[in-house]
């Protein structure tokens, strides 16, 4: 029987994210010694409630084992403390998990540049092309960028990352094959295949409110540093901050508009005591004398630079709508350093001089400017532009977008997967695509 089964019984027995686990383990030695003890010594121990050891009576190990045979089913490895594989660097906070579900390749996590990336699900634009950026000069440097899989800042940690040619890992607060975000199920299955998808709830458990605060301490554990890019006062994501700081961890924050609520947060953690970064060579300074076999900084375009060359959209962030009132209206937003660095190269434009309200020019329609650039996400790569553009309401098979395009298959799939990652296509039984 494989050992592992053990440590899936004594998560079930203690619940995700109980301080009993990493004593029971220090007093009994293994969790198979944990599961053959019996009442008395559970008793003797002092670490249990009577309650505890009625739980351990009435929790079948068969349970444990259906368990083992639906992640075998679905090829996820599971990885408990008495693993060889199981990261030191999560054994070193008080309430370790006692099983691990993993999708994909887990590295060697104690010899690796781990940084999580954290913010808020309602990201602006500014923190989704900043995470984006941010997370693919790591991934392209070295580093493993670790979230959590949500919409915002942590989708576009993860995209960054896979951009930039490197591995994410993101961990989950629900199954991993529970049906959870499905805008984001395409990224997943890109995750799996070239890092990883990790949770410490067994699969089909759903995506429970308070699961979430639970996992981020495995977040933050898992990494060197944490970055939080957007966050407003009360963000979940400082929760994962204050986890991080308790660990012993380092703690980044990118500075936001003092007007923005979704700064607050990120800005107070400065006022804190976090290092305010303004590119990844801000995190990575940090590590490259102790990890020097791990990081290559020369991969860096600029590493002095805070405006970066390509952004990455959010398609719900897209449409920007500007309202008026009745008594005033509507004023063309001015260009910020984020949208003039977002238009295509091709288009040239500056900011036009303020116009004295006396006379009748017209202002530049902003909106019909920009719109080349709104079609796509900016730093496609050409040929899934080519695909996307390809691509509309009504379904293509792949062998139609080969013709089409005269493109190799090879290519229109791996432009597929890139569609993918930016979350601009949807893919349909029969390998059909539309337009997200």
């Amino acid at each position: 029987m494989d050992e592992a089964v053990y440590g899936v019984w004594l998560q079930l027995v203690m619940g995700e994210g109980s301080r009993k686990v990493p004593m029971l383990l220090d007093y009994f030695g293994s969790c198979r010694t944990v599961y053959e003890s019996d009442d008395v010594e559970r008793k003797l121990s002092g670490l249990l409630s009577q309650s505890e050891i009625d739980k351990m009576e009435d929790t079948p190990l068969d349970a444990a084992v259906e368990i083992m045979e639906a992640c075998r089913r679905l090829q996820y490895s599971v990885i408990t403390p008495d693993s060889p594989k199981y990261p030191n660097r999560l054994r070193n906070i008080p309430d370790y998990p006692a099983a691990l579900y993993v999708s994909g390749e887990l590295p060697n996590i104690d010899d690796e540049v781990c940084i999580s990336m954290v913010g808020t699900r309602r990201a602006s634009r500014y923190g989704y092309n900043t995470a984006t950026a941010l997370s693919k000069d790591l991934a392209a440097c070295g580093a493993i960028v670790i979230s959590g899989g949500a919409r915002g800042i942590d989708t576009a940690s993860h995209q960054g990352a896979l951009i930039g040619g490197g591995k994410t890992i993101c961990v989950l607060g629900c199954g991993i094959n529970t049906r959870y975000n499905l805008e984001n199920e395409g990224l997943r299955k890109v995750i799996s295949t070239s890092g990883a998808l990790i949770s410490e709830y067994p699969p089909g458990s759903p995506p429970l409110n308070y699961h979430f605060p639970t996992r981020n301490r495995i977040i933050s554990a898992l990494s060197l540093g944490v970055i939080v890019v957007e966050a407003g006062i009360r963000s979940g994501s400082l929760i994962t901050a204050n986890l991080a700081l308790e660990q012993g961890k380092d703690i980044f924050s990118v500075p936001g508009e003092i007007s923005n609520s979704q700064a607050k947060g990120t800005n107070k953690l400065i006022f804190d005591g976090a290092k305010p970064i303004g590119s990844a060579y801000d995190v990575l300074e940090e590590y490259v004398a102790r990890y020097p076999h791990r990081l290559r900084l020369e991969n860096l375009r600029d590493r002095n630079s805070r405006v970066y060359d390509k952004t990455v959209r959010p398609k719900w962030e897209r449409d920007e709508k500007h309202t008026a009132s009745p008594s005033r209206p509507a004023q063309k937003p001015a260009q910020s350093a984020e949208r003039k660095a977002a238009l295509p190269a091709q288009a040239n434009l500056t900011e036009p001089k303020p116009i004295p309200k006396t006379t009748n020019t017209v202002q530049p329609d902003y909106e019909r400017v920009n719109s080349a650039a709104e079609e796509y996400p900016v730093g496609m790569s050409e040929n899934a532009v080519k695909v996307f553009k390809a691509l509309g309401a009504t379904p293509k098979m792949l062998q139609e977008l080969i013709d089409e395009l005269s493109m190799p298959a090879s290519v229109v799939m791996q432009s597929i997967t890139e569609l993918e990652i930016y979350g601009a296509v949807d893919t349909l039984p029969g390998k059909r695509y539309t337009r997200r």
